[in-house]
């Protein structure tokens, strides 16, 4: 099929219009910008009314735009905290709370403690300062006593009294808001902290004693008033279960010790709560158990009440137990305490003096 010269013609005029319409748009259009200039000349005197018509007009956009304040320097953002300015900032808001503290002290009868001397230590830790801030205040004639210590992080108490031990464990309170369970005082429900009323010291019997031997399944007798191991009988009788092979942190297995009171019974405590306990408990005490770790640890590291002897011994002792990691290693027992031979619950030598 031919197509014809005017064809041919027509077809390329319409490339080129379409050509240069796509130019033209592509062009961006000046913008003209309007320049503000102050001046005192007049005005030109208007002439005819055609063109007093624009002059107003244009008085009317001078105005407007002499109205508009001339541009300042930017408003700039406040600059970004560093990283020590936002803990400091945290620091302020969670660690600075006020420390008011209601108390009450009894002993362990449910006495009122009259007259003691109350010492406190109020840490403050805000991000500007830290260390610590002294108060002393004195129980009144019911043992109520109330601290206010200003703000910080936490408080610790130490009361005190002729005559009287500490017994509570826990006399440091932690008020921070980091805390979860941060304390909270209340003024209707004050804190009772316990002292321990002296009725007497007696004596007591140290216990110090380190074993070194090997492995056996058997169970072994220790005295722990003669300081040795017996056949039979003594105080406490202890078991070790142990598979064979190496025990260390690469090759971890399970193995336990079972503890078994002579004639008597324990109750595993904390190293707080056997510092402030100057009385054997009455009851609550278990014959026997075992202490296993789990693939954890390669000892055993505990506090007891031990009560031996058909009742006439009554112990607070530390025990640390280390197995042997090799077959033919050595295993490890130690005992550190103290020992009332006279069939009394008496522990008040150990009172702090």
């Amino acid at each position: 099929m031919k197509i014809s010269r005017p064809m041919l013609w027509f077809c390329a005029a319409v490339a080129v219009l379409i050509a240069l319409a796509i130019w033209f748009a592509k062009q961006s259009p000046e913008t003209v910008v309007p320049t503000l200039v102050e001046t005192n000349a007049a005005p030109p005197p208007a002439t005819t009314q055609a063109n007093r018509k624009p002059n107003q007009h244009a008085a009317r956009n001078t105005n407007v735009l002499a109205a508009q304040p001339a541009p300042g320097p930017s408003a700039s953002a406040p600059p970004r905290q560093t990283t020590a300015e936002q803990m400091k900032e945290g620091l302020a808001t969670l660690n600075d709370v006020p420390i008011v503290f209601y108390g009450k002290l009894e002993d362990q009868f449910g006495n009122p403690v009259v007259g003691a001397q109350v010492a406190g230590n109020t840490i403050i830790y805000n991000g500007m300062k830290s260390g610590a801030e002294h108060v002393s205040v004195t129980s009144d004639a019911n043992g109520f006593f109330q601290i206010n210590a200003g703000k910080g992080e936490s408080l610790g108490l130490w009361p005190s009294k002729e005559g009287y031990a500490l017994a509570t464990t826990g006399t440091e309170f932690k008020y921070s808001y980091m805390y979860p369970q941060h304390f909270v005082p209340d003024p209707n429900n004050p804190t009772v902290i316990k002292m321990w009323k002296l009725q007497g010291a007696e004596p007591l019997v140290g216990i110090h004693q380190r074993y070194k031997f090997h492995y056996t399944d058997a169970p072994i007798n220790f005295d722990l008033i003669a300081g040795k191991i017996v056949p039979s009988g003594g105080d406490l009788k202890v078991t070790v279960n142990r598979p064979g092979g190496i025990i260390s942190q690469q090759h971890p297995q399970n193995w336990s010790i079972q503890i078994e009171a002579i004639d008597g019974g324990f109750i595993v405590t904390s190293f707080a709560e056997s510092r402030t306990t100057y009385s054997a408990p009455e009851s609550s005490y278990e014959p026997s158990g075992t202490f296993a770790n789990n693939n954890g640890p390669d000892l055993v590291d505990q506090m007891f009440f031990l009560q031996s002897r058909n009742g006439q011994v009554f112990s607070k002792f530390h025990l640390l137990f280390s197995i042997n990691n090799t077959p033919d290693g050595f295993m490890d027992i130690t005992f550190s305490g103290v020992a009332n031979t006279n069939g009394s619950r008496n522990w008040e030598a150990t009172a702090p003096k």
